[in-house]
């Protein structure tokens, strides 16, 4: 096969064709009541997919099914978590039973009743950037902008609509940083348009960053107040999709997690919509780091971004903690006065040797009268990989823990009152749908994913392997790509596709064939194998999920690019388990974190990489927004942050570099790119530059770029000239 049919074949396997060649993959479940459910089936026919309504009885799996037409639901999925989110179009925030409405006017809150038709200006101090309810993402705000969409204020509200949570963000004393917006198309744009937005970093005071002031609404009072807390230094979500805070089931009150500059302090709140009083239930203080609710990843209750919770009687508070090494739930009698970690309970004291292991992620389901917890934990001895998760439940008084889920994966759950829909997979085991009692026990299968379309595309299935690191005992985990032409008598070029960032786990665990952010599946190893190469990704020590030694690898040590060092020092083994692994044509790349990671593979050990492509790396930890250094770093110490600026080690540049970035990016400033840029300059080092003037952070979502990209390793590790480029 020639080189333009292997890119032919690569094209094929591109998510915007993978997306739609799994039939049941991932069935979206919707609860009529905690005992009836519904979801659409796929059915292939000669016309296309039909779909049909499905609609099952959780006790006895019997089903009622319904043809149907028109356009699919739109279902957006929150990356790397895949939790559902909500389609946002309006400029309103409604309270459940719509009877009143939240916008803001001149940065300020204004109440609509709907009845009445009256509007009421609840504050009057909102200025610029000192604004209530304002979009505070800061890995996007000028994207949010540019797009033009309608933003409803960010508010939580009260279950019976009576009251609602809010915050004020003031940035008015936080320091700026700009982008250049170089064109438009109409007339009107052709001149450049700066855009500026705030951005604190490390080096920043606390004065200087923005400050979250946490506010409690009442609609029949039409009042609002602040709620007796100290404000939120890192940036703060209070809405459907994602928050802070968490309500009780009857409105009588609401709890929320306040994390201290410097994440080693962490509270538990229990606040009073009435009056906005607080009780401090629950302190932790660590010499370390807190990974509560780390970016709502793994954690959480719902859209609660943390993995605790406060009983509707009041007196019990439950605390993710990782005290023991590794992170449990703690029990806290609200009845006591205590308000530290020491008065807690674990659940997991009583559990034998592994069990005591297990690692607590989201909290699913709790049944207070029952006093149960649902939760999904990971690290259980009977998998073979350390972050599968599974789901488990366990009894207020720590007894009954049982793992519900037997089948060796991921699971994914959605649980009614007492039956749970489970789809679970590997990474080279398509989904299966199951319908199970709360206590495990099986009723039904209900799907198993057709991947045939996705296959006869040519999609290569990952291959599991296990690898010791840099210490020579510690297991880590990865998966690899043969080539799609693979000869055993034949050696290809490697490409590592790593992340380097501390909050996440890099290796894909359930089976992927789908990407929300409209990236590459697998960082795109599946053309590149298409086009011979095989492809690897790995965990390194300093990803999460494995207990707080392991974690601990990254702390005060963003720069170890979390087990940067271990991909190095591995490969001489993978060589061994793979040998048509041809350890002279190693290459390495990725986006964001892991372009910071890819410069310094390459940097570090110029002898083994030999050709890396970054895009939109934070090449200075320095110059990077605050709370995702702080969190590993810890405060800011001049001689620790240094060693974030992998810039300085331009002068050890041997192999081919692409650098590219989006002129666009509100995430990772363009400056990141452009400083290191520099520094090769100033060593007369040879690299390649991609500027993408209308990108922002998602750089690797650019079909240019993902050409360019396959062109580099095609032309500098296999050795051949990539196809001419064609308009299509």
């Amino acid at each position: 096969m020639d080189m333009y049919a292997k890119y032919e074949a690569a094209g094929r396997l591109l998510t915007q064709h993978t997306r739609t060649a799994v039939l049941n993959g991932r069935p979206s479940i919707t609860w009529v009541d905690g005992s009836r459910f519904f979801y659409m089936r796929q059915i292939p026919g000669k016309e296309g997919v039909k779909r049909v309504r499905v609609q099952v009885d959780a006790a006895t799996g019997r089903e009622w099914a319904k043809e149907t037409y028109g356009p699919l639901e739109e279902v957006r999925y929150e990356q790397e978590t895949g939790r559902k989110l909500h389609n946002k179009k309006e400029e309103r925030a409604y309270s459940p039973d719509r009877a009143y409405a939240l916008f803001t006017e001149d940065h300020n809150l204004m109440l609509l009743d709907r009845k009445s038709k009256e509007i009421i200006r609840l504050t009057r101090d909102g200025e610029e950037l000192n604004e209530y309810g304002c979009y505070v993402d800061i890995y996007s705000q000028i994207t949010v902008k540019r797009a033009g969409q309608p933003e409803a204020p960010h508010v939580l509200w009260s279950p019976d609509g009576k009251y609602f949570i809010t915050y004020r963000g003031d940035r008015r004393a936080c320091k700026k940083l700009y982008l250049l917006s170089s064109y438009g198309d109409s007339a009107s744009e052709l001149r450049p348009g700066l855009w500026e937005y705030p951005c604190p970093f490390a080096t920043d005071s606390d004065e200087e960053i923005p400050h979250y002031t946490l506010y409690v609404g009442n609609v029949e009072e039409k009042t609002i107040r602040a709620v007796d807390a100290p404000d939120f230094l890192y940036p703060l979500f209070t809405d459907e999709d994602r928050s802070w805070v968490r309500w009780l089931d009857d409105s009588s009150a609401f709890y929320f997690t306040w994390i201290k500059r410097g994440f080693q302090e962490g509270r538990l709140y229990l606040g009073s919509p009435k009056d906005g009083k607080t009780k401090l239930l629950v302190r932790e203080v660590t010499n370390d780091f807190l990974n509560l609710g780390a970016f709502g990843q793994v954690d959480g209750y719902e859209t609660y971004l943390f993995s605790n919770f406060v009983t509707r009687d009041g007196k019990y508070a439950f605390w993710q903690s990782e005290k023991s090494g590794y992170a449990h739930l703690y029990r806290f009698d609200l009845e006591k006065e205590e308000v530290s970690l020491e008065s807690g309970t674990d659940l997991f004291r009583e559990a034998g040797k592994a069990e005591k292991k297990l690692i607590v992620q989201k909290l699913i389901k709790v049944d207070e009268q029952k006093k149960l917890i649902y939760f999904m934990a990971n690290n259980a001895k009977e998998c073979s990989d350390p972050l599968y998760y599974q789901l488990y439940v366990i009894g207020f008084d720590g007894n009954g823990l049982k793992r519900l889920t037997p089948e060796d994966g991921v699971h994914a759950v959605s649980m009614g009152e007492d039956a749970f829909v489970d789809t679970y997979s590997r990474v080279d085991l398509p989904p299966v749908t199951l319908l199970r009692r709360a206590d495990g026990s099986l009723v039904r299968e209900l799907e198993r994913a057709d991947v045939t379309a996705l296959m006869n595309a040519g999609y290569q299935m990952p291959e599991r392997f296990t690898v010791k690191a840099g210490d020579g005992v510690t297991d880590l985990c990865g998966i690899l790509f043969r080539p799609a032409d693979f000869d055993p008598d034949k050696t290809y070029p490697v490409i590592d596709y790593i992340y380097g960032g501390a909050q996440l786990y890099n290796v894909p665990r359930d089976f992927t064939w789908d990407n929300s952010m409209d990236r590459e599946i697998f960082g795109g190893l599946e053309e590149f194998a298409q086009l011979g190469f095989v492809g690897i990704i790995l965990d390194g020590r300093g990803t999460p999920g494995r207990g707080m030694e392991f974690h601990k690898h990254s702390y005060r040590n963003i720069h170890g690019c979390a087990g940067l060092s271990d991909h190095a020092a591995c490969m001489p083994e993978l060589k061994k388990k793979f040998p048509f692994i041809d350890l002279e044509r190693v290459g390495i790349w990725r986006n964001s974190g892991g372009g910071y990671a890819a410069v310094s593979a390459m940097l570090k050990y110029p002898k083994l990489y030999k050709a890396g492509v970054a895009s939109s790396g934070n090449y200075d930890q320095r110059i990077y927004e605050h709370s995702w250094t702080e969190r590993y770093y810890g405060l800011y110490e001049e001689e620790l942050y240094k060693q974030g600026d992998i810039t300085a080690l331009a002068g050890n540049l041997e192999g081919r570099l692409l650098l590219a970035y989006g002129a666009m990016d509100d995430n990772v400033t363009m400056s990141q790119t452009l400083r290191l840029c520099d520094k090769l300059n100033e060593c007369n080092k040879d690299y390649e530059l991609m500027v993408l003037p209308r990108m922002n952070h998602n750089v690797p979502s650019d079909m240019y770029f993902i050409r360019r990209k396959m062109d580099f390793f095609v032309k500098y590790l296999l050795g051949e000239e990539p196809p001419e480029a064609t308009e299509t």
